[in-house]
């Protein structure tokens, strides 16, 4: 459970940083980057919850 704490903020840090122009990423492929981003997180939540039951 902690790992998956530990990834899903890992990831949101990722997604600030590109969302803040905090890293260098090409415009074509950030909207890409943020999508992947997002269903990962998505994925840890949905996942959690099933631990959680």
């Amino acid at each position: 459970m902690n790992d998956l704490i530990w990834r899903k903020l890992e990831l949101k840090r990722m997604r600030w940083r590109l969302l803040n122009g905090r890293c260098q990423c090409d415009p074509e492929v950030l909207p890409a980057a943020l999508d992947w981003l997002n269903g990962e997180i998505d994925r840890i939540e949905k996942e959690k919850q099933l631990l959680a039951v």
